[in-house]
């Protein structure tokens, strides 16, 4: 073989070397949980958007919330507890929090108040502030906080199968609200995400 054909054919094989990594492929759909079929199948800020809107209109259509107003004449206070992670991935459930609390609190339907240690104590903090620095007429005293009516609380659970270069993960969020004056479970309900991940080796 000539020195030129010889070069020629190097830099041919090193052109289809390169180009079979830049064939690869990989796509992730969010469907619906009854679909069989983004940028990641592992849950995202959009999931926990999307579930904390969905889980707000299912507890707004259950009659529990109006029933608890027509009987003792105000709105209800509600406590967030634990949402607990038992999926198969690091989830700030958080996140979820946050936006299941804003979108409850919009509806104008509940009165919240914070579960939060952290936060607990910081308003603990700032009344005793307050008792040694405060003019009488503005401070916060001890002994005045408002109790909660409900907690809700619950978890975000997982399943993955993988087959043929195919990965589905569920993840199923499980809400449910306690009387914590009987510990009865008033309202509960879950919602899914499905998401189907594809890996390919070749995109042709």
């Amino acid at each position: 073989m000539r020195t030129g054909d010889r070069t020629w054919g190097i830099i041919f094989g090193a052109v289809i070397l390169l180009s079979i990594p830049a064939c690869s492929g990989y796509s992730v759909e969010r469907v619906s949980v009854d679909t069989s079929g983004g940028v990641t199948s592992r849950w995202t800020d959009t999931d926990a958007r999307l579930t904390a809107k969905t889980m707000i209109r299912k507890v707004l259509e259950t009659p529990w919330l109006s029933q608890f107003k027509e009987q003792h004449g105000r709105l209800p206070v509600v406590e967030l507890g634990q949402i607990v992670n038992r999926s198969d991935q690091h989830i700030n459930t958080r996140l979820f929090l946050n936006h299941f609390q804003d979108a409850l609190l919009d509806s104008g339907k509940v009165v919240f108040v914070t579960a939060s240690e952290a936060h607990r104590r910081q308003a603990e903090a700032e009344r005793e502030y307050q008792m040694k620095h405060a003019r009488t007429s503005t401070i916060h005293s001890p002994g005045q906080l408002t109790g909660a009516d409900f907690l809700i609380t619950g978890s975000i659970n997982s399943y993955t199968a993988s087959r043929g270069g195919k990965t589905v993960r569920y993840y199923e969020t499980h809400l449910k609200a306690i009387d914590l004056t009987t510990n009865e479970i008033l309202w509960g309900s879950q919602y899914q995400v499905k998401k189907i991940a594809t890996q390919s080796s070749m995109g042709f």
